[in-house]
């Protein structure tokens, strides 16, 4: 799907905020719809088909936070949703986790938003097949007996959006690097590009958010990730997936 075609569902509390943002993604947007909390985010997806939510953390009534566990419970559909704040009120890693596809701080940088929300619109693999010509990007390969292995002895966790891994060594958050996971038992090595979104130098993890996957690598890759709650999962340390036959 392209962002023209799509529908975006807008809530803020702040009215003069929230009818700014409306004009101009009325330029980008198929349909646009607004609500001011919460409660009227959920009526509006009762009442009508939105393929994405950007929506204020803090608001009266039902908070951001609240709506993002709300909408991945929905019975009927689960769009994807972006966090914009203009406080301290989450971290990346937890927004990621709860799935959140991104969190945009005030003031908002609109080239950014636009491009996160070209790819929010976009399921994988869509998302994943254009491959950034860099060759500078530095090199970041593990091995593992297998996937389920690797899974159960909690030294990855896939989400929707990427993965969660141990040992991120020297690398730094928000750097681009190429990817190479191969797991011996199974056959399958994730080839690909991503951007590292969180650090947790301490506990030895990363969070990294995939933005290319090889034509090879895909079908085992959309497997692992396509039925995750979480964007990039919080922590390794989790319920061991149930991997796709």
């Amino acid at each position: 799907m392209q962002l023209s075609e799509a529908s975006i569902l807008l809530v803020d509390d702040e009215p003069l905020l929230l009818d700014l943002m409306r004009e101009w993604l009325q330029e980008i947007a198929a349909v646009v719809f607004c609500a001011r909390d919460g409660v009227q985010a959920l009526q509006v997806m009762d009442a009508q088909r939105v393929d994405l939510i950007i929506t204020d953390i803090r608001m009266p009534v039902m908070d951001g936070i609240t709506l993002l566990r709300r909408v991945k419970t929905h019975a009927s559909y689960s769009p994807s949703l972006i966090f914009i704040t203009g406080f301290a009120d989450i971290q990346v890693r937890d927004a990621y986790d709860l799935g959140a596809e991104a969190l945009v701080e005030k003031p908002i940088d609109y080239e950014r938003l636009i491009e996160i929300m070209r790819r929010s619109v976009v399921k994988p693999p869509g998302r994943w097949k254009r491959r950034l010509d860099r060759s500078d990007f530095r090199f970041f390969s593990r091995r593992f007996e297998s996937v389920s292995t690797a899974l159960q002895q909690q030294q990855i966790a896939f989400g929707r959006g990427g993965f969660c891994i141990s040992n991120a060594g020297s690398l730094e958050s928000g750097e681009q690097i190429n990817i190479a996971l191969e797991f011996m038992a199974d056959g399958y090595t994730l080839i690909g590009q991503g951007i590292i979104q969180w650090l947790a130098a301490q506990e030895g993890r990363m969070g990294v958010e995939l933005n290319y996957v090889a034509k090879e690598s895909q079908s085992r890759t959309v497997q692992l990730t396509e039925e995750a709650t979480s964007f990039i999962p919080r922590t390794t340390e989790s319920k061991p997936q149930v991997l796709a036959a």
